[in-house]
């Protein structure tokens, strides 16, 4: 016998039931560790949202919930006030998001046996492929100070345990990135310029001397408060043909309630590395000349002051992978080498990997780029340049500027170019008669002043000699010393001169 039942007296009995059930428990509070086992600071939170934003809390077409799961429970793990926000805006990207599901495995009891450390989120994150650190900012600190307390002594690494690097390069075997080079000359040859040649190259890839590409390029700073940024740097980069977004000119350190304060080497190279941390991509780092960025406790002749100041210099190109280009003047010697040519302690080039010397042939006037040292690459060749203008159009009006043309290869010696030419024996003595005509016009001097004043001149004794010889010069007994005086200019007719 069957029977019929109405459906609208089914709905009510339904609803009658539904109605005497107990109401549904609200879910407890997140729960949370005693104490945190990583602090909770902004930085570390940061950190780990965005390990969190390579990870799909849903990697395959119906979930993976042991992941997932796990993930959860490894925020948890972190004791963080913030965790359980972090946990589910997480856990929301998700297609097969179910809030009472979260919320149950956020306040699921684990055995100790079975507790889920915060550690997992990075083994997780891993297998969905981040690649990242693997570790909070404020532990990774904490590791490095405690490494550093237990390396007391001397500290050796075998040489199979160093990972060998290959040398990247901004021109093939002469400048080398990530370490540090020198280019030095006197004054308006174009050692500036060859700078931003540098700089044309780094940040669009065009203009190398070897005339092929550099790639990938990136950013370019400069420091250089000898020129004038609006009326010759950027007119300059323009005429090489530089990517003018991609180059940053430092103009000095700005203080809250203070003028901008000029840029010191032996104080702000940390907020240097803080730019190019956040440029990201620096491939060069001028500096022109550092000279001008050295603070009164750095003696630039001291060799122990010049290697302390570029050391933190060297670490940073080493860590941004950017060539950090010195640009100096040379000194006035006319002896030694062409390194020891460059101005101040020879630290300039002892710490650079590669060093450059600009110069200009005396004959031909051709100028050259030659190699004073180059420890990494060919120490063979320089090029040859020559300066071109060029005129650029700013709004209707002429800018006149230059830019460096690179001709050929030059396989001329450094030592060779600065080396005075000799004098001929005339020469010389002509060059010792004007000496001695100035010196003396203006009256008696005693010989030991002519002595230091032809010394300073780089005039030799001997040639000096030779011109009096041929001059009319008096020489008397001075109450100290032997007096020189000119009776004569060698301009009238020769009488002879007298010897000391």
């Amino acid at each position: 016998m069957s029977c019929v039942i109405k459906l609208s007296d089914f709905e009510n009995t339904v609803f009658e039931v539904h109605q005497k059930l107990p109401p549904k428990p609200k879910a407890p509070p997140p729960k949370t560790v005693t104490a945190p086992t990583i602090p909770e600071t902004i930085e570390n939170i940061s950190f780990l949202k965005k390990v969190l934003e390579s990870m799909d809390p849903d990697p395959m077409e119906h979930g993976n919930r042991v992941s997932w799961r796990n993930t959860i429970w490894g925020i948890r793990d972190l004791g963080w006030g913030s965790g359980y926000d972090i946990a589910l805006e997480y856990s929301e990207r998700g297609d097969l998001f179910d809030q009472d599901d979260f919320d149950g495995v956020w306040n699921s009891e684990l055995k100790v046996k079975r507790r889920i450390g915060y550690r997992s989120i990075f083994y997780i994150a891993k297998q969905l492929g981040y690649n990242g650190a693997n570790e909070f900012p404020s532990e990774a600190a904490k590791t490095k100070q405690s490494e550093s307390e237990a390396k007391k002594g001397l500290v050796i690494t075998s040489a199979d345990q160093i990972i060998a690097e290959r040398i990247d390069w901004l021109v093939e075997d002469c400048f080398p990135l990530g370490m540090i080079g020198v280019i030095g000359g006197n004054p308006g040859l174009g050692k500036s310029q060859i700078a931003i040649s540098l700089a044309a190259l780094a940040t669009t890839g065009l203009g190398s001397p070897l005339k092929n590409g550099f790639a990938p390029t990136g950013s370019v700073i400069i420091l250089a408060n000898e020129d004038d940024a609006a009326r010759t740097i950027r007119p300059r980069l323009e005429a090489a043909g530089a990517a003018l977004n991609k180059v940053h000119i430092v103009q000095g350190i700005a203080k809250e309630g203070k003028e901008l304060e000029p840029f010191q080497l032996d104080q702000d190279v940390a907020l240097l590395r803080e730019c190019a941390d956040k440029l990201g991509d620096v491939r060069l780092i001028i500096i022109d000349p550092p000279n001008a960025y050295i603070g009164g406790k750095t003696d630039t002749y001291k060799d122990s002051d010049v290697r302390k100041m570029l050391a933190p210099l060297q670490t940073l190109a080493h860590d941004s992978g950017a060539l950090v280009l010195l640009v100096v003047h040379l000194n006035k010697r006319s002896d030694g080498g062409a390194h020891q040519r460059f101005n101040g302690t020879g630290a300039w080039v002892a710490v650079s990997r590669v060093a450059y010397l600009v110069a200009e042939d005396e004959i031909d006037h051709t100028r050259h780029m030659l190699p004073v040292k180059n420890n990494l690459g060919n120490d063979k060749y320089g090029f040859i340049y020559e300066i071109k203008e060029k005129i650029l159009d700013a709004n209707g009006e002429e800018i006149k500027t230059s830019h460096i043309s690179w001709i050929d290869k030059s396989y001329r010696s450094a030592n060779e170019l600065l080396a005075p030419a000799r004098k001929t024996h005339s020469k010389a003595v002509d060059e010792a008669k004007n000496f001695l005509e100035e010196e003396l016009s203006g009256g008696t001097k005693p010989v030991n002043d002519i002595k230091d004043a032809a010394k300073n001149a780089g005039i030799s004794w001997a040639s000096i000699r030779r011109a009096k010889d041929d001059m009319f010069i008096t020489v008397k007994k001075g109450s100290e010393a032997w007096d020189w005086t000119l009776i004569q200019s060698t301009n009238d007719t020769k009488l002879g001169g007298s010897d000391v």
